[in-house]
């Protein structure tokens, strides 16, 4: 069903783009997709289909959350120690979460952090006000 869907859709775009009126052809589809749109009974249907899916939210969210607590369950049970902290990573006592370990730059100097106007980038071979950042002397 959704290969036909795409497919119509794939036939509409290409009718629309591929004649020479194409504007008005445009304009008519519109014009017939604001008329369906502004139909009170597609805006009833709207509205119920939103108010399902706010409603459902907080059970799929509840489902996926059990689903990744046994998830974790049964690699803790395969992968003995892989719930554990590693060096570097640091848990919350209060609610159990563990957090992302902390990550050092690798980076000496970052002309971007510095990009204010006049600064000099020559440490990191960018140019200065007086030119580029290179060990010959100008030309005169």
């Amino acid at each position: 069903m959704k290969g036909k869907a795409l497919f119509a859709v794939g036939v509409a775009v290409g009718y629309v783009w591929g004649s020479k009126s194409w504007p008005e052809v445009y304009r008519r589809i519109r014009g017939g997709t604001e008329k369906v749109w502004k139909n009170p009974d597609v805006q009833e249907n709207v509205h119920q289909a939103t108010e399902a899916v706010q409603e459902s939210v907080p059970d799929i969210l509840d489902n996926l959350y059990e689903a990744g607590k046994k998830l974790m369950e049964k690699a803790e049970t395969m992968f003995p120690g892989i719930a554990t902290p590693k060096s570097g990573q640091h848990t919350d006592s209060s609610s159990g979460a563990r957090t992302v370990p902390t990550i050092k730059s690798d980076v000496v100097s970052d002309p971007a952090l510095d990009d204010t106007t006049g600064s000099d980038w020559t440490g990191e071979g960018g140019a200065a006000p007086e030119g580029p950042a290179t060990n010959t002397p100008p030309r005169p």
